[in-house]
This record gives C-alpha cells, sequence and structure tokens, in this order.
C-alpha cells in the first residue's frame, strides 16, 4: 500500500512545495506536541497511531528528498541533470545527507576477477619455472 503523503502535509500544515527545511521545523514541532511526557504521561490509542503514522510518512518522504532532489508533490526540477529522463537513474546526495557508499560492490566485482586472474598466472609462471628447472640457474 502506498504511503498518503498529502497526510503528512496537512498534519504538518504545510503545502507540497515547502522546502527542506520548513518540513523538518514543521516535523519536529508536530512530533514534540504528540510525545507522551508533554501529554501528561497518558497516551490515548489515536495519539500513539498518528505519531507512528506522521513518523513513517516522514521516514517516506526524506528518502523520496534524497532520491529525487524534491520533496514529494513538488514539481521535478528542470535543469539539465534532473530533466524527466534522469530523475529515475540518477542519485544526488546532499550536503548533510552522508556520502554514497565507497565500497560499491558491482564495481568491485570486475576488480577482483582480475586481481584473481593476474594471480593465476604468476603462480602458474611460478610453477612452470620450478618444473623446468630455470629458475635454479
Amino acid at each position: 500500500m502506498k504511503p498518503d503523503l498529502t497526510m503528512l502535509y496537512s498534519e504538518l500544515g504545510l503545502k507540497p512545495n515547502c522546502s527542506l527545511a520548513e518540513l523538518q521545523l514543521a516535523y519536529r514541532r508536530r512530533i514534540s506536541e504528540l510525545q507522551p511526557n508533554r501529554t501528561g504521561g497518558a497516551q490515548s490509542p489515536e495519539s500513539t497511531a498518528v505519531l507512528r503514522e506522521l513518523i513513517g510518512l516522514y521516514t517516506t518522504a526524506n528518502r523520496f528528498y534524497r532520491r529525487y532532489g524534491r520533496l514529494p508533490g513538488a514539481a521535478p526540477h528542470q535543469s539539465g541533470v534532473w530533466s524527466s529522463a534522469a530523475v529515475g537513474t540518477r542519485r544526488r546526495y546532499v550536503e548533510d545527507d552522508s556520502p554514497p557508499p565507497s565500497g560499491n560492490r558491482a564495481s568491485s566485482q570486475p576488480r577482483i576477477a582480475l586481481a584473481l586472474a593476474v594471480m593465476l598466472l604468476v603462480l602458474l609462471f611460478v610453477l612452470l619455472a620450478m618444473a623446468s628447472g630455470e629458475w635454479l640457474r
């Protein structure tokens, strides 16, 4: 089931074309209002459900922002890098996010295969040299 991100914006009192900073500020304020220690310790099941759903929707919106460089519901960027063809294939990492992982598994597999092939050739050369006796002279 797809999350309804319009509930996130309505719960926070924002429009879909707001900035990430506005979303974060409104989210933090709303979360602090819904915390059980703010409401006197006793929390109703309705407010617990709203809190859980709000956290889930905010997490979804944050992931969307990291992937597409915009919040859900905002218009896509029209610059060269963010053309409609490139939106699904490129990832944008903003300054406050962690950098992309350096140990990309897909790009390290050919390197490992090449290293193993070189080591096998060196081992084969050493074995042939030892078998022929040329290395002793």
